[in-house]
């Protein structure tokens, strides 16, 4: 059997992001050596730099950065800037080209707002959409006045609106900047590989469906975190005006459905995510849960004095998803009842603005002695085995490779009960809910005040993991997963059934 293609699709992870879907990114490319990678990170902006080093098998790298671009070609497409100027020419001189783009516009606004379900059709589109921006200049179309005005039409016609109930401009100016930047990922070159796997059923998707439509490949979906939830969760805590946020959230609405309609196979990473894919149409056939796994022999204890002090840890990047806020409630509620307790905070800022909000607690609450922001760590199995106990306060998660690395490190976890972590903590630590500060400090305060116990349910935890939750068992599913899709295609897409 010739080596197997498999293109590699993300947003904002691996190679230039750390996090659990970088770290699980990172570990299929370089445990299945057997196999030709082209990866394809979809990228908040140009300038990000590399964040892990590329193994030997992947053969291609292909940036698709939405924002921070004036001219989006020029950082995705790899072409001259002659070509670009050439483009654009032929964009303002050929009217019939505009008509084509309308007609894609207008029939994705159906979508957004619900008045079409054929989701065949749309993936047609898609491919369409694609194959317009080859001949024709990406943002000369979108700027053009024609687009506007068939824009705001069909607007008019899908909200069934008279005109002075129109949203604002601001409203449809947001409304069509959301396509124009987050369908840039139609602008990378869709080339022929066995296999398309996405890691979101989001707009990092769209290449797997291309691919599919016009080569036949096999297209993989692994949901780490529900994106739909997710975009949900952002549209609300961050105020987005009434129609702003119906026309975003129907964006989304319509790329989960486009993805899970597409999809060979939709691999959960717990059985929780399960309930939400199928509760958005994901076809109940095509659910495999493949769990995460880690390298037990970098996560595991090490021998180092007693702590000093009491000492909770948790590692998370600074975001309101972590849910910060709770961690820093906790413990100033824990220091009411072990006053010399310590809590630390391993991660990166990635939201200053939520940061400051953070700071200004832990200030408020005169935490300086028993709380630190320690910063970003190279070496998290270190930092879990710094705590007595290991904490995560999440409001959203799927399946955090936190809660499994410091289990394997023998650490007594305490989780909010989001995702599937009730699946692999449930009898080896506590699950407590989302933003109650009462249950979590309890938690905690029992895990401190019984050394003895904790020990023994941290070797039992450790043993948990050792038995499904490792490397092995993860790439081996991964392994099966491929060659199988594989030997599918190679059989002209006859065959039946996937096997792990």
């Amino acid at each position: 059997m010739s080596r197997i293609k498999v293109a590699l699709t993300g947003e904002g992870t691996y190679p230039y992001v750390t996090g659990g879907v970088s770290t699980w990114a990172d570990l299929i490319v370089n445990e299945l050596k057997n196999i030709d990678f082209v990866l394809m990170p979809i990228l908040m902006h140009p300038y990000v730099k590399l964040k892990f080093e590329i193994p030997k098998n992947v053969v291609k790298l292909v940036k698709i950065p939405l924002w921070g671009t004036e001219e989006p070609t020029e950082y995705v497409k790899e072409i001259d800037f002659s070509d670009t100027y050439q483009m654009k020419i032929k964009t303002k001189q050929e009217y019939e080209a505009q008509k084509k783009l309308i007609e894609i516009i207008e029939v994705l606004l159906d979508f957004i707002y619900k008045k079409n379900d054929d989701y065949e059709m749309l993936g047609d589109y898609i491919v369409e959409f694609h194959d317009f921006f080859i001949t024709f200049d990406y943002h000369e179309s979108f700027r053009s006045p024609e687009v506007w005005d068939a824009y705001k039409k069909k607007l008019q016609k899908v909200l069934d609106l008279q005109e002075e109930d129109l949203p604002t401009v601001h409203d449809m100016i947001e409304g069509l900047r959301f396509l124009y930047r987050f369908f840039i990922t139609l602008l990378a070159p869709v080339e022929k590989c066995d296999i398309y796997h996405s890691s979101a059923a989001a707009f990092c998707g769209l290449p797997c469906i291309i691919a599919k439509k016009k080569y036949g490949s096999k297209f993989i979906l692994t949901e780490h975190g529900i994106y739909a939830r997710e975009q949900y969760l952002f549209a609300s805590r961050e105020g987005v005006p009434v129609r702003t946020k119906e026309f975003l959230l129907g964006l989304i609405y319509m790329i989960v459905k486009l993805n899970y309609h597409f999809a060979d196979v939709i691999n959960p990473v717990c059985d929780y995510n399960k309930r939400w894919e199928l509760q958005w149409g994901a076809s109940e056939e095509k659910l495999h849960t493949i769990y995460n796994g880690i390298d037990t022999f970098i996560f595991k204890k090490m021998e180092r004095k007693s702590n000093q002090r009491p000492t909770v840890v948790m590692v998370a990047r600074i975001d309101p998803l972590k849910d910060i806020e709770t961690y820093i409630k906790t413990c100033a509620k824990v220091k009411e009842e072990i006053p010399n307790v310590l809590f630390k905070l391993y991660g990166p800022i990635v939201d200053k603005d939520y940061f400051e909000l953070c700071h200004k607690m832990y200030e408020t609450l005169e935490l300086k002695d028993n709380f630190e922001f320690s910063g970003l760590t190279n070496n998290p199995s270190l930092a879990y085995n710094e705590g007595d106990v290991v904490m995560l306060t999440s409001i959203s998660e799927a399946f955090p490779f936190v809660v499994i690395e410091a289990m394997a490190c023998e650490k007594v976890v305490v989780s909010s009960d989001v995702g599937g972590t009730k699946e692999v903590l449930e009898g080896f630590g506590s699950v407590i809910r989302p933003k109650d500060i009462e249950g979590f400090s309890d938690a905690i305060v029992n895990v401190l005040t019984n050394r003895y116990e904790s020990a023994e349910m941290g070797v039992l935890a450790r043993e948990h993991i050792l038995n499904g939750f490792t490397i092995d068992d993860m790439v081996e599913n991964y392994q099966k997963l491929y060659t199988s899709l594989y030997m599918q295609k190679g059989q002209n897409n006859n065959a039946n059934g996937i096997y792990f």
